[in-house]
């Protein structure tokens, strides 16, 4: 069984980059998919009632440090959805054409410290805003979707 957030319960519904604070996963065993209400606040709890529902796989694009660490320390294989805007139905179609990447812990720390805020170049929080403006300016460039 495979499990990713998602950010609404609607159909072909956009995969959640946050994990632990999805309001919605999708359960998939292969033939059926199955959304469900996120029943806890913490990532780090969702864990536990994954393994009660038999699920195997987990599909992310961010984590957090508590949820990494509980998965480090469970049988959970964690694929990556990749970055953007990624569909219930393309996550679909990747696991049935098995083309999702299988995380290692060294990508895995990589996707918590990004998740923490360790930001690249193109982010806003990479700069101490001495020049908010211009910082503003360059992430609207670089990222047609930013809206500041």
């Amino acid at each position: 069984m495979v499990t990713f957030p998602l950010k609404t319960s609607k159909e072909n519904a956009a995969i959640s980059p946050l994990f632990g604070k999805a309001k919605y996963f999708a359960f998939y065993d292969g033939v059926e998919l199955k959304v469900e209400e996120n029943p806890y606040k913490k990532g780090s709890e969702l864990i536990n009632w994954f393994l009660e529902k038999k699920v195997d796989t987990v599909v992310i694009q961010e984590m957090g440090t508590k949820p990494f660490e509980k998965i480090s320390n469970s049988k959970l294989k964690v694929l990556f959805a990749g970055e953007g805007r990624v569909t219930t139905q393309e996550i679909v179609k990747k696991i049935l054409n098995n083309e999702l990447e299988e995380l290692t812990t060294e990508q895995l720390e990589q996707i918590v410290k990004k998740h923490k805020g360790e930001k690249s170049e193109s982010s806003c929080h990479s700069t101490n805003h001495d020049n908010k403006k211009n910082c503003h300016k360059k992430m609207k460039a670089q990222h047609k979707y930013v809206f500041i």
